[in-house]
Parts: structure tokens; sequence; C-alpha cells
């Protein structure tokens, strides 16, 4: 039951696909937003058809081992796509769905890593360019947790085989090791290290401790000749934890923002960052892809299911997981063993990596066949037949249907929806950056000489951000507004205001919301005549300042002669220069026309609609046991 709400969940996200989330570039929703979203969703329902057909196909039919060894047999297909990435780190072609498909869908960056193949991602991890393989999938990511998962069933599948069987499974596992140490993929290490700890409590458990260290030595003579160059690998890749940083904020803004903005059913699927964390103007560049921040609701696909299905998705997701391991972590069969070991494998990916396609399909696998399993000694819970499914379905549909349809309208009453939305009107601002007074070429020797301080006239366009939405701007604003925008207040109006920037440029996108496009433009444009002429007065008393600072150096460190004069004079008239053209501070470029600012009725809608399914699920819960009760005391 967990699982079915949560598909429904996920199918209800396509109602708030549209919706802005705080944090995240405004707008965007296309059919590029759909395409993923209905990507996502296909997956979920293949896992789940799959489950299902495992589930419902008996053993004799489909054996045990034979799932083993299918899946088993993705461990060397990413061993070889992993050597092959290796040695051709810059292969790549253009596959014939990517010749077909529109420019628009291409230019999409999560389609375009799905259609364009490649066998690796060479990165500056290390500080150096080292080849990532991720053939022949499209992430390194997807390669590691499919090489992690599908160890585990490769190894079930060698334990009801000969010695010839075993043994080629142990040189494949040790061949597997170098392009898994050369991934630079921790989480991949962190999964085969739990995997080689669980191995070793079962084999303890089980009484063969003489096979295990046997095994051991064997391990450890071949690692010392084969696996020895490895080591140094693994110790700078521990070394060089750039990325836990950009990890932990991207974590922390989605958690964020899924809070603040929709906490219930979330956003249905991911959306991109505004800017960078190290500044509004941030990005990726072609010579530091790294430069740019993922999409919220990646590196992870806990952060996935929590941006996209809100914590209501969250919560059911792992019910679904924990119902699962209570099924199988007591270890007592292969099948039992297998799944654990693979549901504690996921459970460390799901914090790193996006494993909804491939490896959710394996966890699937895992799941079905202990399901299958136990389906002779006792009920299946929400495994049902198709045909027990329907039943209950049809049981529970008029009082869900009833709740979902009474949750959906008291949310939608609730959020007002015949109240006028408000219109957005964005500005462009092009900026031009200050002169500053040491980078006259008379004072540059002297300051790259370390004879004179370096003094820097620093302006960004984070504290352009500040300067904009100061006090003294906005209380400009707000008078020059007067009449025309009665009730306006600085408050009020820094919190109607919104700031972006088009990345590694100087160009600052200013957006003022209101109840009218009229009215939204009047904000904007006022906001931005009065950053400019404050920009003004800043720029021109700082720089002030600093040729004040730089004649009280030149004093100390040059001699009071004729050239110090020139010097001097050579600044002043620079400065004077600059001063006679204000408008050199920045200008508008552009102003968009006033938009629709997508409102909450959407998310609203659909978070009452969702809590009125919980609602609904639970009851019929309550009574279907009440059911079984009364009818067990009949007896």
């Amino acid at each position: 039951m967990p699982w079915l709400l949560f598909l429904l969940c996920v199918a209800g996200g396509v109602l708030v696909l549209g919706t802005d989330a705080p944090g995240a570039v405004p707008g965007g929703f296309g059919s590029g937003r759909l395409l993923v979203f209905g990507y996502r969703l296909a997956w979920y329902l293949a896992c789940t058809a799959l489950l299902l057909w495992l589930v419902n196909t008996s053993r004799s039919r489909l054996p045990d081992r034979t799932v083993h060894g299918i899946v088993g047999s993705l461990c060397l297909v990413a061993t070889v796509g992993g050597l092959i990435g290796m040695a051709w780190p810059h292969l790549a072609f253009t596959s014939p769905v990517e010749a077909v498909l529109p420019h628009g869908l291409r230019s999409n960056a999560f389609v375009g890593s799905l259609v364009h193949p490649e066998v690796a991602d060479v990165q500056q991890v290390l500080g150096r360019a080292e080849a990532r393989p991720k053939a022949p999938f499209a992430f390194t990511n997807t390669w590691g947790s499919v090489l992690a998962l599908s160890t585990v069933y490769v190894v079930a599948w060698a334990g009801g085989r000969g010695r010839a069987a075993r043994v080629g499974v142990a040189a494949l596992l040790l061949v597997a090791l170098v392009p898994a140490v050369h991934s630079l993929n921790r989480g991949l290490w962190a999964c085969l290290l739990l995997g080689a700890l669980a191995g070793t409590a079962l084999a303890l458990r089980r009484g063969r401790g003489r096979h295990l260290l046997v095994g051991a030595v064997v391990v450890g003579l071949v690692g010392l000749v084969l696996l020895g160059p490895l080591v140094s690998i693994v110790g700078e890749r521990l070394a060089h934890q750039h990325s836990n940083e950009r990890r932990g904020s991207l974590a922390a803004t989605t958690i964020s923002s899924v809070t603040s903005g929709s906490p219930i059913i979330g956003f249905g699927s991911t959306r991109d960052v505004q800017g960078s964390f190290a500044s509004i103007a941030g990005g990726s560049r072609p010579d530091c892809p790294a430069c740019g921040v993922p999409p919220l609701g990646t590196q992870g696909h806990l952060w996935l299911v929590l941006f996209s299905q809100g914590w209501l998705g969250v919560a059911l997701f792992l019910s679904t997981l924990a119902c699962a391991l209570a099924r199988c972590w007591r270890c007592r069969t292969t099948n039992e063993t297998l799944a654990t070991v693979v549901l504690a494998m996921f459970a460390v990916q799901l914090f790193v990596y996006d494993t909804l396609g491939l490896p959710l399909l394996m966890v699937a696998i895992a799941v079905g066949l202990v399901a299958r399993e136990q389906r002779g000694s006792r009920p299946l819970g929400a495994l049902r037949t198709g045909r027990q499914l329907r039943e209950r379905l049809r049981t529970a549909a008029p009082a869900t249907v009833a709740l979902v349809a009474l949750g959906a309208a008291g949310a939608a009453v609730a959020a007002h929806p015949a109240a006028p939305r408000d219109q957005a009107t964005r500005v462009h601002v092009a900026l031009t950056l200050p002169p500053d007074p040491y980078s006259v070429p008379a004072v540059t020797d002297l300051v790259e000489s370390r004879t004179l301080p370096r003094r820097e006239l620093r302006m960004t366009l984070d504290t352009e951000a500040a300067l904009l939405l100061s006090e003294r701007t906005l209380s400009n604003a707000a008078a020059t507004l007067g009449t025309q925008d009665p009730g306006v207040t600085v408050p009020l109006l820094r919190d109607s205001i919104g700031l972006a920037a088009e990345p590694h440029t100087q160009i600052l996108l200013v957006t003022a919301r209101a109840g009218s496009a009229a009215a939204s433009r009047a904000r904007a444009l006022a906001v931005v005549d009065s950053y400019l002429a404050t920009r003004r007065s800043y720029v021109s008393e700082r720089r002030n300042d600093l040729l004040a600072r730089l004649r009280q150096d030149l004093r100390r460190v040059l001699p009071w002669d004729q050239s110090s004069q020139v010097l001097i004079g050579r600044l002043t008239s620079a400065d004077a220069r600059v001063r006679a053209t204000p408008d050199d501070v920045g200008r508008v470029v552009a102003v968009d026309p006033a938009r629709t600012v997508p409102g909450d009725l959407a998310v609203r809608t659909t978070s009452g609609a969702a809590l009125g399914l919980l609602v609904g699920a639970g009851l019929t819960a309550v009574r279907r046991r009440r059911t079984h009760a009364y009818e067990g005391g009949s007896r």
C-alpha cells in the first residue's frame, strides 16, 4: 500500500510542474520538463510492473538462479564498460535517437546525457584530468551503483555453482576493482566495503571461517601484485573531498526550498538553481563544468523524492523500503540475504546517487524474489495479485475519492483562487565596473612590487544585490512611486523584489511583483533608477576615499618631488574624467513584458488531495483490520 500511494503522489506531481520553487530559476515549464517527468514516472511504473510480474511467476518457470545470473551479468557489462572508459575516455558518438530528436529536446541537459553515449567523464577531481568510467550508462554514479548492486547478484549466482564458476566470479570481481578504484567513486567504495563486511559476517555465521581465511589470503596476495598501485589513488581521493561542501549545500537548499514552497507534495520534478552557491552570477563554463550547481533534487535519490514528491513522498518511499527490509533482514535464505545486502547498499546510495532507473529496478527484483519465496508461508500484504488488488481498490474507492475531492476543494477555497494573481516585470541592468585608481599604469608597478598595498574597489554582483535592497535605495524608490503605487512601503517593496544575474556577466536581473502589469513595471523601474543613483553616489564616495588613501601611501613611499606630483596629477585627472560621465555606472538594456506569477493554487490543491488520499488509505486499512479481527473472533 505505501508504494501504491507513492506512485499516486508521483503521478500527481504533474499538476505542480509549472510552480516556481524558492531558490530556483523561475518559469521554464515546457515540453522538456514534462518529458523528464514522464521519463521518471515511466521508470517507477516499470519497476512496479516487473516486481508484480516476478511475484506472480512461478519459481519452476523462472528459477531464482536464472534471475541471479541475468542481473549478475550486469557486473560483467559494467566491468567491461569501465575498462573501455579507462582506455578510451574521450570516446563518444551521436546515437540514432539523438539524431532524430528536435534541437529543443537535445539541448535539455538531462535528455542530452541520455541520448548522447559517452564512455567516461573526464574531470579534475584530483587536480589533474582523470577519466571516470560510466559506459554503458549515462552517468558515472549510475555505473557505480549498478556495479555495486550487481556484485551481490553475481556472488549469489556463484554460490550455487561449481568451483569453476566461483573462481571465475572471483577473478571478475578482482578485475572490476580496477575501474572501480579509477572511477574515484566513494559511494561505490562504501557499498563494496559494506558488501565485504556482510559476506564476512555471513561466512562466520554459517561456520565457514576456514574458507573465509583461505579466500582472504588469496585475495590479499593477488591484490598486492595487481592492485598495489591503486591504493595511492584511493588515498588521493579521500584527501580531495571537494564535492562534500557542494553536496551539503545542495541538500540544504533542496530541503529549504521544498519545506517553504511545497512541503507536502513537492514540485513534481527538479529545478535549476539560480546562480551558484558562491555568487548569483555563478554558473558552469566550458573550462569549468563543476563551477555550476546541479539542479535541486539531484545528487541523491532521496533528495529527488523530497523535492519532487515532498515530505509525504519521502515518508511513503522510505516506508516501502522499511517494509521490504522487515521481510528479509533475518537472512535465512539466499534470496533474503541478497535482498538485505541490496537494500543496505541502496540505503547508502540514496544520499549520494540518483538511483532512479536500473539501480531501482535491481532493488525491485530483490524484493520480488523474497516476496515470491515467502508467498506460500504468509500473505503478500501490498504485493497482491491483480484480482485481489482490484477488489481492494473497488472497496476503498468511494470513501477515498470523496476524501480526495474534499481535501482538494478545501485547499482550493483556502487559497482564495478568485483573488487576482500577481504580475511580474523583469528589468535587465548592464553594470559598468567602476575604475580602480590602483590600476593606473603609473601605480601598477608599485603595487605589483608590493611597494604599495593593494586597495581594491571591489564590487561584485552579490554586493550590488545588497546595495539594491538597501534601506536607502528602497526608501527613495518608495518615495518616487508616491501616489502611483499607494500603500507601498519599504518592507513591502523588499518582499516584492527578486534578484538574479546572467551567469558570468555584469547583467543584473531585477524582477518586481505587483497586482497589475503596470504596477509591476513601475516598481521595477523605480527600484532600478533609485539603485543606479545610489550606486553612482556610492562609487563616487568610495573612489574618492581610495584616491585619498593612495595619496597617503604615495607620500609614505615616494620622495616628494616632481615625479610624485606628476603621478598624483594623473590620478586626479583620471578620476575627474570618470566623474564627468556618471551614467557609466550602469544602464537599463531591456524590460521584459509582464508575466503572470504562478500562484500556489496548484500546490495547495494537490497537497489537499494528497492528504485526503492518505486519510482514505488509513481509514481503509483500519477498517480492513477490524473486519479481519471480527471474522477471526467469529471463527
